[in-house]
């Protein structure tokens, strides 16, 4: 009677970790098209590596927002280069900018917000040394003002 518990808490632990790992991966996958919708015609560079874990995109139809992370081996100032290039030429608007410790991009198109963060690789044992990119993207009207509920 034992070993046959012990094979049926077994079998429910297998059942258990396959049934998690598909639903990880239908998460990965569903997070994958909802990048490609949000960013489909913004420059991406082509060493960079989503990282899937990082990335966070709420909301839907005209009301969403959506923070992308990505690693690459490319340096600062050669993003720096190619988002400045690369968002011209796919009709995206750079309108601030800051650089510093870390480059800050502001680029907007017809109704989206994108903001790109650029930040130094650190240095270290468990740092694998490629610069971090976050692109937060949203439409303007994505956070929206409700004065009734503030007053309620």
């Amino acid at each position: 009677m034992s070993r046959l518990k012990t094979i049926f808490v077994c079998c429910l632990g297998i059942i258990f970790l396959t049934s998690c790992s598909e639903n990880i991966e239908e998460g990965k996958n569903q997070t994958q098209i909802l990048i490609e919708y949000a960013l489909y015609d913004f420059p991406l560079p082509n060493d960079s590596k989503i990282q899937m874990e990082n990335t966070v995109i709420l909301g839907s139809g005209s009301a969403w927002t959506g923070r992308i992370l990505l690693l690459t081996k490319s340096k600062p100032a050669e993003l720096l280069k190619y988002f400045t290039e690369n968002a011209k030429s796919s009709e995206w608007n750079l309108t601030s900018s800051s650089i510093s410790e870390q480059i800050f991009l502001v680029f907007n198109k017809e109704d989206r917000i994108a903001t790109v963060k650029i930040s130094k690789p650190t240095k270290g044992i468990f740092s694998s040394g490629q610069t971090k990119i976050e692109i937060v993207i949203n439409h303007p009207n994505a956070v929206q003002n409700n004065s009734e509920s503030v007053n309620n």
